[in-house]
């Protein structure tokens, strides 16, 4: 297999773990520990690996560029993002955060809806949608986030209120709560959440048992957690409603 074939076969396998030992690598791809520690060294320059302690190696979600991040766990994506949609109640009042799970969440909403977001690619997706009312908030432009953000966004995100707010999760930590890797994200997010009455957030498997540098909100202050897996590390006595969505275990429901 050459090493192109190799990397990609490990960031499919990545994907698939959440993250692996560099011998358990090794022994799916059939070669030696040395060709795999070169081949992460490439991944982990390109900003699409990270080492873990005891030798283990996850994707680093965080750093990586929308376009690599959007082409990870697509169906999952899509699974999870219908299922929020179908749980949201006809003509309410939405703010959708930026992201490619809460874009999946846009693409599979039902009408009528009005829909206040800083995404460009979720007033995109929803700009030719007669049954949905949308706002779009302006600020400084992200490029890299493909978001608008800073003081501007947050005093227009202050002058509405939302029967639902729908965040993406950059980390989420059973003790930590969401948290944020860029603080002008953070600080939309907690907005977001302060106009809203109920706060939902959407997450894929990637995303737990992690922490950004910015906190956005414990999990105490989060009404609804959609997943894709089940969550062991979090709290059973936390009064979350936690939907674990996915394809071994399709609309589990705990509470």
């Amino acid at each position: 297999m050459h090493k192109a074939a190799r990397q990609r076969y490990l960031l499919t396998l990545l994907s698939e773990k959440g993250q692996i030992s560099i011998a358990q690598l090794a022994a799916a791809l059939a070669v030696s520990v040395d060709t795999v520690r070169r081949d992460l060294l490439d991944l982990e320059r390109q900003g699409l690996a990270q080492k873990n302690h005891g030798g283990a190696i996850a994707l680093d979600v965080a750093a990586m560029a929308r376009k690599v991040r959007s082409n990870l766990l697509c169906a999952s994506k899509q699974r999870l993002g219908q299922a929020v949609a179908a749980h949201i109640p006809a003509g309410s009042t939405l703010v959708l955060d930026a992201g490619t799970t809460v874009l999946a969440v846009a693409g599979a909403l039902r009408g009528p809806a009005r829909v206040i977001t800083a995404s460009l690619d979720i007033a995109h997706c929803l700009s030719d949608r007669p049954d949905i009312e949308l706002i779009l908030l302006g600020g400084s432009w992200d490029q890299r986030q493909r978001l608008f953000a800073g003081a501007a966004t947050l005093a227009m995100l202050q002058r509405y209120r939302a029967d639902i707010a729908v965040l993406g999760a950059c980390a989420l930590h059973p003790r930590l709560g969401l948290s944020a890797s860029e603080e002008a994200d953070a600080e939309v997010k907690r907005t977001m959440l302060a106009i809203s009455a109920q706060h939902w957030l959407v997450a894929d498997y990637l995303k737990l048992n992690r922490c950004e540098p910015h906190r956005v909100a414990e999990l105490t202050e989060i009404h609804r957690l959609f997943i894709d897996r089940p969550w062991d590390e979090l709290d059973e006595d936390s009064p979350i409603i936690v939907d674990v969505i996915g394809n071994d275990i399709p609309g589990e429901h705990y509470e």
